[in-house]
């Protein structure tokens, strides 16, 4: 690491720029190295250790998707102003590879990681910031460094659902700035693609229509209020369906476009070691249409995957069962492997911008935030 204190701070950044230079400087007898970057991929952190978990995240990014990486953590309020920085060749193979360029900064230095940043950004191609803590809109930092970025990404399932929120309220004050996107709007990918199979078969088609209730599990305690994956599929499904909400003697509930009632739950289930707070658990429905009823529900296997599948100890197993007296009555086991690591923060950076679905989920998801609707 290069340590120096925060006056010099053009000597980190001109120790950092030469490393940098350095990695792709061809040894005799080598072959030429070939520099390739599609894009500079800032991520900050508030801690040191958030930062060192991210490096495998990043890396893992990058072999695929050819990258300068910035992957910044503070500590505003250490005693002393210090910015360290050290740079890392990632992945590739004695040609070609991405660069990581890790910094720190502490003190009175956090107020000059925006510079030092643009000081590293390769010019003219697409900037990602990935922000992972809460997000202040006014925040110097944050507004600086989201000047470079076409695009940016949280993940409010290890924040809040009130830090997507504000972020969209504040992008959307702006045609300018940057396209939002959350990585919990990506893992509930598998979720929106589950729900929609229930009606994939003609004879379930007009069931989608017809939904009466609706019940939503969240790993919290009882009490808690709706998380981010819960609140982003709801919202997604009212958006697909066409509900409105409505409310009635200071309750809220949703409306179909036939005027029936949709009846919402939200309950809580023990949240296991190993799972993110607020996750979302399973969802159940049961419409009737043509005298017949239908109930669908998917479930995830919290922390149970050993116990299922060997080789994944983490949450990544739904169960899928559609119970209707129709041939499309079936159930199915699915795994949420896509969602591990860096192969979601790769979908996500592939995903086109800005994303449509999720501003309309997001509208959704503010009312069911200003409600507080928690767990029972």
């Amino acid at each position: 690491m290069i340590g120096l204190s925060t006056p010099p701070m053009s000597s980190v950044l001109s120790i950092i720029e030469q490393r940098l230079r350095e990695l792709w400087r061809s040894e005799p007898g080598q072959p030429a190295r070939s520099r390739v970057c599609t894009m500079n991929l800032i991520v900050v952190t508030g801690s040191s250790d958030v930062a060192d978990h991210y490096v495998t995240v990043v890396d893992e990014v990058t072999r695929g998707t050819p990258a300068r990486a910035i992957l910044v953590s503070m500590d505003p309020g250490a005693a002393e102003n210090l910015l360290d920085g050290d740079v890392t060749a990632v992945g590739g193979d004695v040609a070609t590879f991405s660069e990581r360029v890790r910094l720190h900064a502490s003190g009175g230095a956090c107020a000059r990681v925006g510079s030092a940043v643009e000081a590293l950004l390769v010019p003219e191609i697409p900037t990602t910031l990935v922000w992972l803590g809460r997000v202040h809109v006014d925040d110097p930092l944050f507004i600086e460094l989201a000047e470079y970025a076409e695009r940016i990404v949280l993940d409010t399932d290890y924040t809040s659902l009130s830090s997507l929120l504000s972020l969209a309220r504040w992008a959307r004050a702006d045609l300018r700035r940057p396209a939002i996107a959350d990585l919990a709007w990506t893992r509930i990918a598998i979720w929106q693609e589950l729900c929609a199979r229930f009606f994939d078969d003609p004879h379930m088609r007009e069931h989608a229509s017809t939904i009466s209730k609706l019940s939503i599990d969240q790993a919290s305690e009882t009490g808690a209020r709706l998380g981010s994956e819960g609140a982003l599929l709801i919202g997604w499904l009212a958006t697909r369906l066409g509900w409105k909400i409505e409310r009635l003697g200071g309750a809220l509930r949703f409306k179909r476009p036939d005027g029936g009632k949709i009846v919402l739950t939200l309950r809580a289930i023990q949240r296991r070691e190993g799972v993110a707070p607020l996750a979302l658990a399973g969802i159940r429905f049961e419409s009737t249409h043509d005298g017949k009823l239908a109930k669908g529900e998917i479930v995830r296997e919290l922390a149970s995957g050993a116990a299922v599948h060997a080789a994944t100890p983490d949450a990544d197993v739904l169960k899928w069962k559609l119970d209707v007296d129709l041939p499309a009555a079936t159930e199915q086991v699915v795994r949420m492997g896509a969602n591990k690591g860096g192969r979601l923060l790769e979908r996500v950076l592939h995903r086109p911008g800005p994303d449509a679905a999720l501003a309309e989920a997001v509208v959704i998801a503010e009312e069911l935030n200003d409600d507080g609707v928690v767990c029972v």
